[in-house]
Parts: structure tokens; sequence; C-alpha cells
């Protein structure tokens, strides 16, 4: 059979079906990495949310103590922590309560912002700013009491807990 000479519409219709392949083949190499990128943007996001939680959840749980009921406060705020943080909490649990029988003192507050300063894939640090009220039965009065605060966070085991509180001014 002879062979016969490739028309050029033949040609055109081989380039048009050849660059379409091309870019159909980019289309889809873009559509992977830009999926690539949105999952990593979502864990990245995930992350931050679950620090915030954390450390929102902690400082919660020290700015509300009830003298009645210390041991419930104690073990809310241990819940949280881990290292060299518990360790202080374990070690002032006992003065802390007969502070608070003796005084009858109740912290009642609440986080009114938390913004994460650094965060990687094991550890965080966060500001959080609190306000509340202290109250003593002994002058059934109450005063204002916002604390600032660095919690620097690990991740446990998938869990953020704080491993160092420091009040900052």
């Amino acid at each position: 059979m002879p062979v016969t000479p490739v028309s050029s519409r033949n040609r055109v219709l081989y380039l048009v079906a050849l660059l379409l392949a091309c870019v159909c083949v980019a289309g889809g190499v873009l559509a992977y990495l830009e999926r690539g990128e949105r999952a990593d943007a979502r864990a990245e996001q995930e992350r931050y949310g679950a620090v915030l939680a954390s450390a929102r959840t902690e400082a919660t749980a020290l700015v509300n103590i009830d003298y009645r009921d210390p041991q419930a406060a104690i073990d809310a705020i241990t819940a949280g922590a881990t290292g060299e943080f518990k360790e202080q909490l374990d070690q002032g649990a006992g003065p802390l309560t007969e502070i608070l029988e003796q005084g009858q003192a109740t912290r009642s507050g609440k986080v009114v912002w938390a913004g994460v300063v650094a965060v990687d894939a094991d550890s965080a640090r966060v500001i959080v700013a609190t306000e509340g009220t202290v109250t003593s039965t002994g002058t059934d009065q109450s005063r204002a009491e916002n604390f600032r605060m660095q919690l620097d966070l690990e991740r446990v085991d998938g869990d953020w807990l704080t491993s160092k509180l420091e009040f900052i001014k």
C-alpha cells in the first residue's frame, strides 16, 4: 500500500490535539499541586485552632477557682499541663488549697483575647488576656483581676498541653 502524504489540514488537527493534551496534563498537575497546598493550609489552620482552644481552656481554668472545691480547680488546671508546669502545680497544690480555704476566696473570669505568637508541629507559644473578679468572704467585696499570660504548649500524644506559663505585664 502506498503511503499517502499528510495533508496540511491533518497536520493542524494533530498539532491542536497535541496542544490540548499538553494543556490537560498541565492543568492536572496544577490542580494536584493546588490540592496539596490547600491540604497543608487546612492542617495549619486546624493546628492553630487546637493550640488556641487548649490555651484558652488552660487560662480559663486558671482564672476560675473556688475555695469550696479547690481540688476541682487544680484538677482542671493540671489536666492541661505537662512537664515543668505540671510539676510546679503538683508541688503547689497543697499550699494553694490552704490559702484558698483560709481566705475563702473565689476567682471567676474569662478569656477576652488569645493569639498565637509561634507554632510548629510540636510546640507553640500563645499570649492570653483574661478579665475577672476575686471575692473573699472575709470582705464580701469583689475586686477586678485581669491577667496577661504567655503559655508555652507542647504536643503530647496528640494533645496540646501547657509546659510553661508566665504572667506578663
